[in-house]
């Protein structure tokens, strides 16, 4: 493979930019901390799906909370034992019935 060095490369022509007044975004220091007054509207309206609301709304309980905080503890004691083989096997099983 060889490279040809006689073909000069093309030029490049002058390219007219204009500077523009940019206007630059407030530093954080800069940002007033005073909360939006009630009767200021930002113009943005929400509306969530009956879905979510359900969501948010759920008192079901899915999370067992006494078991959460006996595996954070036994975490923060380093007596927690984990089997990484298991936890692999388990992936790929779950991969697989995605499939």
């Amino acid at each position: 493979m060889s490279i040809d060095r006689t073909i000069q490369p093309l030029s490049v022509p002058a390219v007219n930019v204009q500077q523009q007044d940019l206007k630059m975004r407030p530093k954080a220091a800069d940002i007033s901390a005073a909360p939006v007054a009630a009767s200021e509207t930002s113009g943005t309206q929400i509306k969530l799906s009956k879905v979510t609301q359900a969501i948010q709304t759920d008192s079901s309980q899915d999370v067992d909370y006494d078991r959460l905080a006996k595996i954070r503890a036994a975490m923060d004691a380093g007596e927690l034992q984990l089997d990484t083989d298991q936890i692999a096997n388990a992936l790929v099983e779950d991969i697989f019935q995605l499939s």
